[in-house]
């Protein structure tokens, strides 16, 4: 080949387009790692649970790429191979945003620059910081057409800066709500994107507490890829969940105990060891659970490591699960899963456990006064009867499920119906619904509530609005009925406030006191107060307790002023018996039962006595209980006895 032949060869070298290699197939091709990142120093190898969320970087349908993962499977040499790749083949300006200033420095020293040390293909390309090109410092490197600026979040001046192509964001739940004075860290970063429509953002971090994780809410935003990895012996493929991992507790040491770990398919409920779980995850994939628009999120539990044994990860269970805030870690960065703050909610199988034998429709003895919860959806009416007594022990007298379209009437006459009941007390005597209190709906069926509240008593049906946060349990009334000038019109509606918040809270510790044992009630022993009864009944099933089960308390964070404070948080999707309880709770507390002193208790329970009996030994006092009640019209009630009260 003559000279001119070799020139023109190596001017077309230089000319050529850059290889067309995946992320994933860069890193295997080019990337060596380092000694002080790495136990294992030489040449870089994806795993199997790497290559997919790396390749996703090099997609160009993929412009946000979403990684809630354990620590040491993915995260940190994920951004530093798409730095990697940059530098060397796709070069345009890079902001990698670090916790603190102190992080910045960190990555800088011992991440990045041992990777352009020790990758062959990528010395020479980025100037030295101790160069004398003033551009170049340990937090900002320049290299053939692009740089990298490494800021720490709290900066708001490196973060709205200069006009980026990529944006890397490492370990996101550290950062603070607001960047200064700026605002959310991430959001002003991710405003220096627009000028370039071939943009790239990677966000990175194991989870934190759910509600105010912000990585867990990135990747609910995304088309939520799972690892997934099928059985060695049936095939089947399955998350790798900590609840099939199994281990014999009885043995004498921790040690031991852990050594005795397998996991078990959750199909053919085969034993895996290691050998096994790590053939699994060689053959694993990512499936996703939600519809791709545009951002690909990728969730992998340390449980897919093919350097851990099963053994490792029990061992650190045992001795971090009796101390909350050790498991909340283990949680978050061995299993990859938000921690959730519960409620005082027992498990909903061990009050399906503690139903009763009372029939339905009935008010076992010790039940005094009944008060009613309606839930309105647009398709049903949903309403719960509850008793009350003594001590605010409470019987769940009755639930229905009233079918029918709210926009029409039929379904509303039956909810009359049920309101014009009366259920029989152990004397016989019939007790009437005294006071009931009914959500005003989700905006589409709140004119529906109103028409049907504004025929009834207004000294028995109540027209209510849950809230969250607030000063009284039961707010005061508000009309919402008033004329063009902001009259009010009289017998209008009037709406009240229930802080469903703090009768939730009562509620859950209730249902964890326990019942006395048959030796303690020999002795003498009462159910505890706010004790809650359920009959063992149709409409007590699965479905029942789990609905009222199912909320959580979470922490969520404000975003402007970085506090975190707890909410309630549905855990699955239908809790309308949860509702119905609320408000029928509302309900009694409305009507004084948290008030009343013995003597309003002997009065009631004088009106429950059979015809012909004799009085009590002590007559209840003239004295009415403190808080209005009505009495209920008995034109639409049944012949029998029927409890007539009227407390002022």
């Amino acid at each position: 080949m003559g000279i001119a032949e070799e020139t023109l060869s190596t001017v077309l070298k230089l000319w050529a387009p850059p290889p067309r290699l995946t992320l994933s197939q860069w890193a295997d091709t080019y990337r060596r790692t380092s000694r002080e990142a790495s136990s294992e120093v030489g040449q870089w190898g994806t795993r199997p649970y790497q290559r997919e969320p790396q390749d996703a970087f090099t997609d160009p349908r993929v412009r946000v790429i979403v990684i809630m993962s354990a620590v040491q499977m993915l995260k940190t040499e994920f951004i530093l191979n798409a730095i990697g790749y940059v530098i060397h083949l796709d070069q345009g300006p890079v902001l990698c945003v670090q916790f603190r200033d102190t992080d910045c420095e960190i990555f800088s020293k011992r991440r990045l620059s041992p990777m352009l040390r020790d990758t062959p293909v990528l010395k020479g390309l980025v100037s030295s910081s101790k160069s004398r090109d003033s551009g170049n410092t340990i937090t900002d490197k320049s290299f053939q057409g692009g740089h990298i600026r490494i800021a720490a979040s709290a900066s708001p001046g490196n973060l709205a800066a200069l006009p980026i192509r990529f944006l890397f964001c490492d370990e996101v739940d550290k950062y603070p709500a607001s960047a200064g004075a700026e605002g959310d860290p991430i959001n002003l970063a991710e405003g220096r994107l627009a000028e370039f429509p071939n943009s790239k953002e990677i966000l990175t971090c194991s989870p934190t507490i759910a509600g105010a994780s912000r990585i867990d809410k990135a990747f609910q935003d995304s088309d939520q890829r799972e690892y997934e990895v099928p059985c060695p012996a049936c095939g089947e493929f399955q998350q790798l969940k900590w609840s099939q991992v199994e281990w014999d507790s009885k043995l004498p040491s921790r040690k031991k105990q852990a050594e005795s770990a397998a996991y078990i398919c959750l199909h053919c409920k085969a034993r895996w060891d290691d050998a096994a779980r790590w053939k699994a995850v060689y053959a694993g994939k990512y499936v996703a659970h939600a519809e791709f628009n545009g951002t690909a999120g990728f969730r992998i539990s340390a449980l897919c490591s093919l350097k851990k044994r099963l053994s490792f990860f029990v061992l650190q269970f045992l001795k971090q699960k009796d101390d909350p805030e050790q498991l909340k870690t283990f949680v978050n960065t061995v299993l990859a899963e938000t921690w959730v703050e519960k409620g005082d909610a027992p498990e909903w199988e061990a009050l399906l456990l503690k139903r009763e034998q009372y029939p339905v429709g009935t008010v076992p003895k010790g039940g005094l006064l009944l008060t009613a919860g309606v839930d309105v959806q647009r398709d049903r009416i949903e309403v719960e009867i509850v008793a009350w007594g003594r001590n605010r022990e409470s019987w769940s007298v009755d639930y229905r499920i009233l079918d029918g379209k709210t926009s029409e009437l039929a379904v509303w006459d039956k909810l009359e119906a049920v309101l014009h009941e009366t259920f029989p007390g152990h004397t016989g005597v019939q007790l009437p619904i005294f006071r009931l209190f009914v959500d005003s709906g989700d905006g589409t069926t709140t004119n529906d509530v109103y028409s049907w509240v504004r025929k009834q008593s207004a000294a028995v049906v109540v027209a209510i609005k849950g809230i969250d946060h607030g000063y009284v349990p039961v707010g005061q009334p508000s009309p919402v009925d008033v004329t063009i000038g902001g009259k009010k019109i009289k017998s209008g509606v009037k709406i009240r406030t229930v802080l469903s918040s703090f009768f939730k809270a009562e509620f859950y510790a209730d249902l964890k006191k326990r019942q006395p044992t048959p030796d303690e009630t020999a002795q003498g022993w009462k159910f505890p107060p706010g004790y809650c009864h359920f009959p063992d009944g149709t409409n007590y099933g699965d479905e029942h307790f789990k609905q009222i089960t199912a909320e959580s308390l979470v922490a969520r964070r404000n975003r402007k002023t970085g506090r975190t404070k707890p909410e309630w948080a549905l855990n699955r999707a239908r809790n309308e018996a949860l509702d119905c309880r609320v408000y029928a709770r509302a309900a009694a507390w409305d009507l004084g039962v948290d008030r009343f002193q013995p003597r309003h208790w002997q009065q009631l329970e004088a009106r429950l006595a059979p015809e012909g009996s004799a009085p009590p030994e002590t007559p209840p006092p003239e004295t009415p209980p403190p808080a209005p009640q009505p009495q209920v019209a008995s034109a639409r009630v049944a012949p029998q006895r029927r409890l007539q009260i009227r407390l002022l």
